[in-house]
């Protein structure tokens, strides 16, 4: 359950909102946004709902419930878990990383890092463009998870872009 407060606009037609047609002219909470973003369900400009309901439907998941008050000063949105859904599954399928899932997602590694870090054990010269298509993330989430991967010094690129390799710093990950 995601609480954002405040609601919807009191401008918003709820029915159309659920349905992901509503168009707010106003961002209200930054912080809900910036999420969205950094995860690639928005980019401002009122896309949000509609993409994560058009997500939830390309995987299966069930369509969330949103509520909200009179007063519109809250949202709730409930989204269910998949019957499928295995959280084991969400890490790539490589017990050596899976075993170590909890304790970096509790250092700050994300589960697209794990996939990123697997797909990058199994193939040292992949391309970032190979990584897009292997892990089902989008070019700036690939980008962006690398340059951080980089910087926590987890990740070291030998040699240049184009006949270089990756070298994973981090021994657990190895």
């Amino acid at each position: 359950m995601i609480c954002n407060t405040p609601g919807p606009d009191k401008r918003i037609d709820m029915n159309k909102f659920v349905q992901g047609k509503a168009i707010s002219l106003r961002y209200r909470n930054r912080r809900v946004g910036a999420f969205l973003k950094e995860i690639d369900l928005s980019e401002k400009k009122s896309t949000g709902i509609t993409k994560v309901l058009s997500a939830l439907k390309s995987n299966g998941s069930p369509p969330p419930l949103f509520e909200t008050d009179e007063e519109r000063s809250a949202l709730y949105a409930t989204i269910y878990m998949h019957e499928g859904f295995d959280p084991v599954g969400m890490a790539p399928q490589d017990e050596h990383i899976s075993e170590h899932i909890n304790e970096h997602i509790n250092e700050g590694l994300k589960t697209d890092d794990l996939a990123i870090l697997a797909e990058i054990r199994q193939d040292p010269e992949i391309t970032n463009e190979k990584l897009v298509k292997l892990t089902g993330k989008s070019r700036a989430t690939v980008t962006r998870r690398v340059k951080a991967l980089r910087e926590a010094g987890a990740l070291t690129r030998i040699g240049a872009n184009k006949d270089g390799y990756w070298k994973i710093e981090d021994t657990r990950l190895k």
